[in-house]
């Protein structure tokens, strides 16, 4: 199985050795809060091991069509990169697509009998808690996640909490399942705004409860450069009191990938695009992966001399020659070469 192993290290390590340095997934549930927001969209950062695991989850999606920008951006990132392989089937019957191989990440996008999904279609209700649990009885599903439309920029404090309590009650109900806040899309109403104290509520209730959240509106409120535009009323297409941010982004940076076209709803294709890169990034967290730089192949949060001979045991190897090396494969080329080596001596005891 090692024949082809370069250790640097000697081939002391044994497969059970290199099997016990090498995290696995974690159950769905966790002790501390996944917040993903714009610092959540540079994949570069994602260890390949992580995008890897995440592409043995299932989601349940439900949505209106602001929501499906998170499909949007995810669907042209594997046009643009095939190794984010992500497989959706969009029905108003229950039921994920087929599965691939190599594995993609399987989502379901809908609430039966419908694919459009208001408030009372998946929460509001008793009639959609039910279809909702109908969904997560089937036990085809690690995850479900909702986005709202607009109702955000209106609702009152008790209909969030509503919301809430409800999203918290799904998880204690559904233990083997995580069930995703969102918050809601900008609509020029700034700090000050109905929008913003609503979804601060949310952002708060995620952190005291240790629950995910996927942060809608920060992701659509930053541009990549960490100029931020909620304080100038952007909304959800990037307007803001000055301009346009995502056409003033793309004219400065016209050969970006993130510029990249894609039908992106209610807004320009920069936001579709990097909200489908921070759903990879959420899916790798859910999978397992600490958030820590590339480098932390036992994931404990370091980069140190534990990963350094981990990388080193497996170098030279190539995907199909260990069963274990993905995890020292930091940039996805299928190898354990000298640029991982140079990714992991770069956060190193970071």
């Amino acid at each position: 199985m090692f024949k082809h192993l370069a250790c640097t290290l000697g081939r002391v390590l044994t497969v059970a050795l290199l099997a016990a340095a090498l995290p696995a997934p974690p159950p769905a549930t966790a002790d501390e809060p996944i917040i993903i927001d714009h610092t959540c969209t540079d994949l570069s950062q994602v260890p390949a091991y992580w995008i890897e695991q995440a592409k043995l989850l299932t989601i349940h999606y439900a949505h209106t069509s602001h929501g499906s920008q998170v499909n949007s951006g995810a669907e042209l990132l594997e046009t643009q990169h095939p190794f984010y392989s992500f497989a959706r089937r969009q029905s108003g019957t229950e039921g994920l697509p087929p599965e691939e191989d190599p594995p993609a990440l399987r989502m379901y996008d809908g609430n039966p009998p419908e694919t459009y999904i208001n408030p009372e279609d998946y929460w509001e209700s008793d009639d959609g808690r039910n279809r909702t649990r109908a969904v997560a009885d089937t036990g085809h599903y690690n995850f479900s996640m909702w986005s709202w439309c607009g109702q955000l920029s209106w609702y009152s404090e008790s209909s969030v909490q509503n919301y809430l309590d409800v999203m918290n009650q799904f998880e204690t109900e559904y233990p083997d399942m995580r069930f995703i806040l969102m918050t809601g899309h900008t609509d020029g109403s700034g700090v000050d705004g109905t929008l913003n104290r609503n979804n601060n509520l949310i952002r708060q209730y995620a952190l005291d409860h240790n629950m995910v959240l996927f942060d809608f509106a920060d992701i659509e409120s930053w541009d990549p450069d960490g100029v931020w535009y909620l304080p100038l009323g952007c909304n959800d297409n990037g307007d803001y009191d000055g301009g346009n941010w995502p056409s003033e982004w793309c004219a400065a940076h016209p050969d970006s990938e993130l510029c990249d076209y894609c039908s992106c709803a209610h807004s320009q294709a920069i936001i579709c695009n990097l909200k489908g890169r921070a759903f990879w990034w959420m899916m790798a967290r859910l999978a397992g992966w600490s958030g820590s730089p590339a480098g932390d192949i036992d994931n404990d949060g370091d980069v140190d001399l534990a990963d350094l001979a981990t990388l080193l045991a497996c170098y030279g190897a190539c995907t199909g020659d260990a069963a274990y090396n993905l995890a020292a494969d930091f940039d996805g080329s299928g190898c354990v070469d000298l640029g991982d080596l140079n990714v992991l001596l770069a956060h190193y005891q970071q």
